[in-house]
């Protein structure tokens, strides 16, 4: 099985790079290759940065450069599917530049695979050694899982490319939103996908000025920051789902909103630390 290890890489990013290249270097399974998006890293810089890790991955290290293409950061996600489709990848495993995985993240994710699931997800830690978002589900494979917040992420997961179809990736062109991880695996649900915990391992996660999705607090601001990025979301989806379309009506309503107590699960997951006070008629 052809697996894959990528990253959409980035200058904003550039200060971190040498700890997620470490923690690749460090795993405890080394069958993998590596696929890297390059944004907006100038080519000579980026290859200056990788010399010395040159006898490490040797053959195995991919770099696609769209560094004069502007691209925004969903449409180079989505060239990273089309790159892993197209260069064979069966498993592909993401991790975001700025994070770094656990030296046996690779290795528990191929054990653990099974063929029937269409993706993957570990846990999450900070860099403290917390866990970002305990209580994962065992299984993902309904949409109602994902309606209100967001527990995939591109540095948490892993893809099934086997059941990847090239029509699908370019269907999610559609997705024009900065929090694209969620838009992709509600996609996946919706189209029938299901997902499975990876346990025993994990990804440190990194929390900095340039994270769209953090560990929130229960501010005004962040609770508004929280509503419009739901509106949109919901926005781009209402055609899939009716659900969607009662949950637009619902958040566009502030005052029926409010702040999910601590003790609920779901506020430690991204985009989950707001929620509507009346309940969806289900479909």
């Amino acid at each position: 099985m052809k697996v894959t290890v990528a990253s959409v890489v980035f200058w904003e990013a550039l200060a971190f790079f040498d700890d997620f290249v470490i923690s690749l270097q460090k795993q405890d399974c080394q069958e993998f290759d590596v696929l890297l998006i390059n944004d907006n890293i100038p080519m000579d810089v980026l290859a200056d940065r990788l010399k010395i890790y040159k006898k490490s991955f040797a053959d195995r290290l991919h770099i696609v450069d769209k560094s004069t293409y502007k691209l925004l950061p969903y449409e180079l996600r989505i060239e990273l599917l089309f790159e892993a489709l197209a260069g064979g990848t069966e498993l592909l495993i993401l991790l975001d530049c700025d994070d770094m995985a656990k030296s046996n993240r690779i290795s528990e994710v191929m054990k653990q695979y099974d063929e029937k699931y269409d993706f993957y997800y570990n846990d999450l830690f900070l860099l403290n050694g917390m866990n970002a978002m305990p209580r994962l589900p065992e299984i993902t494979d309904k949409i109602e899982c994902l309606l209100e917040c967001n527990y995939l992420g591109f540095t948490n997961c892993a893809i099934n490319m086997k059941h990847i179809k090239e029509e699908f990736i370019e269907s999610l062109k559609e997705g024009t939103t900065e929090i694209f991880d969620w838009y992709l695996f509600s996609r996946m649900l919706l189209a029938g996908m299901t997902g499975k915990h990876i346990g025993n391992t994990g990804t440190y996660y990194r929390i900095y000025v340039n994270n769209i999705a953090g560990i929130s607090k229960c501010t005004i601001s962040e609770l508004e920051k929280e509503r419009h990025i739901k509106l949109k979301h919901y926005g781009m989806l209402k055609k899939y789902d009716g659900r969607y379309r009662e949950l637009i009506e619902k958040y566009e309503n502030p005052d029926i909103c409010r702040c999910r107590i601590g003790s609920d699960t779901n506020a430690y997951f991204w985009w989950g630390m707001l929620e509507h006070s009346r309940k969806l008629n289900r479909e």
